[in-house]
């Protein structure tokens, strides 16, 4: 095999693996314009065949076939860089490439020399290839080796082409061209591969930040839990510790340390999601969730599971929701659901009870007078007292079904304290406890005084029945930095269960003999309907209650 004919190998085979590798990039990203750079490179490799034979022996038909597919295949790969860079082709391309062919045509035909009838298509495709050539290394904006190999062996092939003309008929340079020429296709396919690997890197580098950005900025927490061969966070997203009051280290360095914050009796649900991912994938779990500094909030989570190509569950990502604004409105919405139904209640039934009631009251004040009865004196005494505690009771039921509107009006609430004082005074003193006043000056708020002094009797009788005698409730009132108004009243009892704590403000819902269940269930209803939120703080020290009024 002589020297030329290696040289012409080497060049076809250059080209059909710049076609392999357009072909191997368009089955990755199926984006048009690679798809057009495989066919001009599949094309320029049957041109090559048609260039196999030497001019001199050409038919005019010959010729001007090879020559058009070459031109307008330059054409088409302008077309498809084009398409590459997001321009439209200039309709001059097609002009110019037409009248060129004609040209050459015709130079042929009057059998012109060689580096006559050759030079305007050579003109052309050089030109074609120094536009790829700057394009590629100036227009591009990503910094990239692959690009500026690409663009450097483009304008090596417009110089090596615009030499054509003159060094085709000189037979020791042809083999030279060959390989020349192929060498720098095969350079175009490697700087391509290059370009693509790298832009590909780059994406997904962006993507990456772009993810990690989301997932390190949620509110929700995010995060990859691996089961198998090792439980382990594999990540878990930085907003943990504004959730759990621990940082992400601690979760890498024990994971077992979710486990210990969830809530007692939620621990389970932990355990069946790790043993079984799959079951729990369709619906979210809700659990409590104890903070570090002991505070306790609802979470809500939901998970997916990971396979292996096993179909064996290896791992499993979750996202942490704190649900505790939403379970609170729950129970607001609750509470105030079950005050409707027992207003509604109370409507139906509470004038059938208090007529007959009152007509027994009247009886039994008449037979209190009466010398017959005289001996009964103490009995008729407790049943008239026990009527007017049912009365009492009875009063206070129907006072959740009131919805009336109310009379709203600017008003003291440290006036209506004082007001109420030695009422309150003489019925802590009735049961040897007392009362300190720490009031201090307030603006006026918008208010309904008579419920006003409903709400206070209530909260000041609880306080001073959760105690035992001896000790005293605390009433404060301030104005805080948020321009809200707050009344508390503060207890030195033993505190309020966190089964009863959950349910506070439910109707009937009571830990004293002789309560009733009814007096928070006030409380709640006169602050929903004065739009006032009420804050517990509980313990083995004693139970306050804040009342907060917002100051319009």
């Amino acid at each position: 095999m002589t020297f030329y004919e290696l040289s012409i190998i080497a060049t076809v085979s250059a080209t059909l693996a710049v076609t392999c590798v357009y072909v191997f990039l368009y089955s990755l990203y199926r984006q048009n314009y690679i798809g057009l750079w495989a066919i001009f490179w599949l094309n320029h490799f049957l041109v090559q065949l048609f260039y196999r034979t030497p001019f001199s022996q050409m038919s005019t038909l010959h010729f001007s076939v090879g020559q058009a597919l070459g031109v307008y295949n330059y054409v088409l790969l302008l077309y498809a860089t084009s398409k590459f860079l997001g321009r439209k082709i200039s309709s001059y391309w097609y002009y110019t490439a037409f009248f060129l062919s004609l040209f050459t045509d015709i130079a042929f035909y009057l059998e012109f020399p060689s580096s006559v009838f050759l030079l305007p298509s050579c003109l052309f495709v050089a030109f074609v290839n120094f536009w790829h050539g700057y394009t590629f290394t100036r227009n591009l904006s990503s910094k990239s080796w692959g690009k500026n190999i690409v663009g450097f062996a483009f304008a090596g092939l417009g110089i090596h082409t615009l030499d054509m003309p003159f060094l085709v008929a000189i037979p020791w340079f042809a083999p030279w061209g060959f390989l020349i020429s192929g060498l720098l296709r095969f350079v175009i396919s490697i700087g391509t591969l290059i370009l693509y690997l790298e832009k590909t890197f780059q994406t997904l580098s962006e993507k990456e930040k772009q993810y990690r950005l989301l997932a390190e900025n949620a509110i929700d927490v995010i995060y990859l839990y691996r089961i198998h061969p090792e439980p382990a966070f594999e990540y878990i997203s930085p907003s943990i510790e504004r959730l759990s009051g621990l940082s992400c280290d601690h979760y890498y360095k024990n994971p077992d340390i979710f486990l210990s914050l969830i809530h007692p009796n939620d621990q389970f649900l932990w355990k069946n999601l790790l043993d079984n991912p799959i079951s729990h994938a369709e619906h979210p779990l809700t659990m409590r969730f104890i903070r570090h500094d002991h505070s306790l909030i609802w979470i809500e989570q939901t998970t997916v599971p990971i396979f292996n190509e096993k179909g064996i569950c290896i791992s499993f990502e979750g996202i942490i929701r704190d649900i505790t604004t939403r379970k609170k409105l729950e129970q607001d919405v609750s509470r105030l659901d079950r005050l409707n139904t027992v207003g509604q209640m109370a409507a139906n039934v509470a004038h059938e009870i208090r007529n007959p009631l009152t007509t027994v009251h009247g009886y039994l004040q008449i037979f209190l007078k009466k010398s017959n009865f005289s001996d009964y004196k103490d009995e008729l005494q407790l049943l008239i007292s026990e009527l007017e505690r049912s009365n009492l009771i009875i009063k206070e039921y129907l006072s959740l079904c009131q919805n009336k509107a109310r009379d709203l009006k600017l008003g003291q609430l440290n006036q209506i304290i004082e007001d109420l004082r030695p009422l309150l005074t003489a019925n802590a003193n009735a049961s040897s406890k007392d009362i300190h006043y720490e009031l201090t000056p307030l603006p006026d708020i918008h208010i309904d005084e008579k419920e006003m002094r409903q709400l206070v009797l209530n909260l000041v009788r609880n306080a001073l029945e959760a105690m035992e005698p001896g000790k005293s409730v605390t009433l404060r009132t301030l104005l805080t930095e948020q321009n809200e108004v707050v009344l508390i009243v503060q207890d030195e009892g033993s505190g309020i269960p966190s089964h009863i704590l959950e349910k506070i403000g439910t109707p009937f819902l009571t830990t004293k003999e002789t309560g009733t269940g009814i007096g928070l269930a006030v409380v709640y209803r006169i602050a929903d309907d004065h739009q006032a939120n009420i804050q517990i703080d509980t313990g083995p020290e004693g139970t306050t209650f804040r009342v907060i009024f917002k100051v319009i």
